[in-house]
C-alpha cells in the first residue's frame, strides 16, 4: 500500500502541446479556433459546467454519486475562481490527463480518460474559446461533499496512472 502511495506523489509527465501559442486577439485565426471551440464545448462541457439558472461555464452542478456529492467547476476564464490563470499545458493537463493546476488528480466525475483522445488541435480550440468566447464568471467553486477517508486524492492519481497506462497500451 505504501508504494502505491509513494506512486501516486511522484508528478505525471505529459507532453506538451506543440504549438501551443493561440493567434493574436481579433484575428480570424482566432476566430476559427474560438468556433472550434464553442461546437466541441456546446456537445460536452455545458452540461456539467452550466447550472440552471447560473451562468455560462461557471459550474455548480451537484453530481450525486457513491461517495457523495461533488460539485462541477467554474471553467470560465475568471482569473481567481476559473481557468484564467491556465495556460494552454495547463488546461491540457487537466482535460486529457484529469491533473489540476495545482497538481491534484481530478475527481472521476470529470470523463479525462475520455477526453485523453481529443487531438492536440481540438484542445487548443477548446482552450481557445473558454479564454476568448466565453464570459468571465467570479462564481466560486463549491467543496465536494465527500467524507473523510473518500476524500482523499492520492488514491485517484493511482486510478488516474493506471488509465494512462491502459492508454499507452492501446487499449479503450
Amino acid at each position: 500500500m505504501l508504494l502505491l502511495a509513494a506512486w501516486a506523489a511522484v508528478p505525471t509527465q505529459t507532453r506538451p502541446i506543440a504549438d501551443a501559442a493561440l493567434p493574436p486577439e481579433g484575428t480570424p485565426e482566432l476566430a476559427r479556433l474560438v468556433h472550434a471551440g464553442r461546437r466541441l464545448a456546446m456537445a460536452d462541457c455545458v452540461a456539467c459546467h452550466s447550472a440552471d439558472g447560473g451562468r455560462p461555464f461557471a459550474g455548480g452542478v451537484a453530481l450525486d454519486t457513491a461517495l457523495g456529492t461533488i460539485y462541477s467547476t467554474n471553467i470560465s476564464p475568471d482569473p481567481q475562481a476559473g481557468i484564467g490563470r491556465y495556460t494552454l499545458d495547463d488546461f491540457d493537463r487537466a482535460v486529457r490527463h484529469g491533473i489540476a493546476r495545482d497538481g491534484q488528480t481530478l475527481r472521476q466525475a470529470m470523463p479525462y480518460p475520455r477526453y485523453a483522445r481529443l487531438s492536440d488541435a481540438d484542445t487548443k480550440a477548446l482552450y481557445a474559446f473558454f479564454m476568448h468566447g466565453v464570459e468571465a464568471a467570479p462564481d466560486v467553486n463549491r467543496p465536494a461533499d465527500v467524507a473523510w477517508p473518500l476524500s482523499m486524492r492520492w488514491p485517484l492519481a493511482i486510478w488516474r496512472k493506471t488509465c494512462a497506462v491502459s492508454r499507452s497500451d492501446g487499449a479503450p
